[in-house]
């Protein structure tokens, strides 16, 4: 739903700007105006990346496209986001009594 609002905003939008994030002039703005706006908002961008790669991570998408959409130079980074919860344990434990 998010993804075709912004899509549909991007394609209905004057310009032939692709960037979402324009400043007052219709110019791109900088990567760290847009993690300024969203502190201002209450919105931790570590925290949003986090949760954005992670999502990928236990979705088994293939880590050389993890790599490339979250920018980390090494495939070692992602490994991080693949660090098991106590509930991804104990969800473990339970698929296999459950299955034998």
């Amino acid at each position: 739903m998010r993804r075709k609002a912004i899509t549909k905003y991007l394609d209905e939008r004057a310009d032939d700007e692709a960037a979402l994030f324009l400043s007052n002039r219709h110019k791109r703005i900088s990567t760290r105006a847009v993690q300024h706006v969203a502190e201002n908002l209450g919105v931790n961008v570590h925290r949003l990346r986090h949760t954005f790669i992670t999502g990928l991570v236990r979705s088994k998408e293939d880590i050389s496209t993890i790599q490339s959409l979250s920018g980390h130079k090494s495939a070692d980074m992602i490994l991080r986001y693949s660090r098991p919860t106590d509930e991804d344990k104990q969800l473990a434990v339970d698929q296999l009594y459950q299955n034998g």
